[in-house]
């Protein structure tokens, strides 16, 4: 952990993947996208994308910040994006036939990212988060807007071809993010997955 000027910057160890991110005098922590996308496993074409999309896209921007090299890298200028946003980016991230066929690993990891990446965060730089019941004031975070969140992530889920008890997971896990409690028996795991089995002759 270092401090910089008002930054407290640190190194933070997710599923074997090193992430970048700070806190800043208010409060604030903030995750080093380009780690990220390293983590999850893209390619640099694809990082240079998701960098790029996260400073033009309407509602990401509103979370983005720019640090100078310095405090990320020791030789480049990193963008960042503030704590809160980033399951919402990750849902954005489409997931090609391409990316499937040569790193099959990379939508399970995506998603694991999108589930859990924001808490390890929290954590690395709020001791008292893991234990702490999670409540957000009604006038920050409507319920339009959880619910315009969770119809994004379902449908980037389905696109990709996540398990329906995958998804009811992801929906759960925002939901009660945001105080929505759901019933205990809502993700319903099954007791094995049905294959398919092709038979050539």
């Amino acid at each position: 952990m270092q401090s910089r000027d008002d930054l407290v910057v640190k190194e933070v160890e997710f599923m074997g993947d090193n992430l970048m991110a700070a806190k800043d005098r208010d409060g604030i922590i903030w995750a080093g996208v380009s780690y990220i996308c390293n983590g999850i496993g893209l390619t640099k074409s694809q990082k240079d994308s998701q960098v790029e999309k996260v400073q033009k896209d309407m509602l990401l921007n509103k979370g983005c910040r720019k640090f100078p090299a310095g405090v990320f890298d020791g030789n480049n200028e990193t963008i960042a994006l503030k704590m809160d946003f980033i399951p919402l980016w990750l849902a954005k991230i489409t997931i090609t036939s391409s990316m499937k066929e040569n790193n099959p690993e990379l939508v399970e990891k995506l998603l694991e990212y999108q589930l859990k990446a924001k808490d390890v965060l929290a954590e690395a730089f709020l001791p008292q988060y893991k234990n702490a019941e999670k409540t957000y004031e009604t006038k920050a975070t409507s319920i339009g807007e959880i619910a315009s969140f969770n119809k994004e992530m379902d449908r980037r889920m389905e696109k990709q071809g996540s398990a329906p008890w995958k998804i009811c997971e992801a929906f759960k896990m925002v939901s009660e993010q945001f105080g929505i409690v759901l019933p205990a028996d809502f993700v319903k795991v099954p007791e094995y997955e049905q294959m398919s089995l092709t038979i050539t002759q």
